[in-house]
């Protein structure tokens, strides 16, 4: 099952970190357009965040050395051109962009051209209402708030609010695989 965190800020890096060390292949999509040198430069950066929390749990002896390559293989920075590709493939999509109504209707409208009708869509948001955000998507049964504490990789809490329409499967779902 892949995972898409769509947003490739700190938020969007610490569920990928959470997924990858599940076990699952994710990838941290930046809907940013950026010239080439910055999409290289975000990637760096990006995976040198996943890689360094990953240090820090080695050297507390909780995963070792293979534990940490075999995580951050699991781990793909996406940029804008390959969006509609890696979001095609999701069978979740974890939304993670500033906390402005703007910004979420945007990246939630852009994602809804490429996703799959069967995969859910989960907002990150702490403080807009699932009802609110589920009206920007096109299926909003699919749709709900799941919001990781920060870090994410460190707080082992998600807090799930469906939307009145949220499909009672798609909760169920998403709470299995948190």
């Amino acid at each position: 099952m892949k995972i898409v965190a769509l947003g490739a800020g700190r938020m969007g890096r610490g569920i990928a970190h959470v997924f990858a060390y599940a076990g699952y292949r994710v990838d941290v999509l930046d809907f940013k357009p950026r010239p080439a040198g910055d999409g290289a430069r975000l990637r760096a950066a990006a995976l040198g965040e996943v890689a360094a929390n990953l240090e820090l749990l080695r050297e507390l002896g909780i995963l070792t050395g293979e534990e940490k390559d075999a995580i951050i293989a699991r781990v793909r920075i996406v940029l804008l051109e390959d969006a509609p590709e890696a979001l095609a493939a999701a069978a979740f999509v974890f939304e993670g962009v500033t906390e402005t109504l703007e910004a979420k209707r945007d990246a939630l409208a852009r994602a809804c051209r490429h996703v799959r009708d069967d995969a859910i869509i989960a907002s990150t948001t702490s403080s807009m209402l699932a009802d609110t955000l589920a009206g920007l998507v096109v299926r909003p049964q699919r749709f709900l708030n799941a919001h990781f504490l920060n870090p994410a990789y460190l707080i082992p809490l998600v807090e799930v609010s469906p939307a009145k329409v949220t499909a009672d499967e798609t909760f169920d779902a998403t709470k299995a695989l948190l």
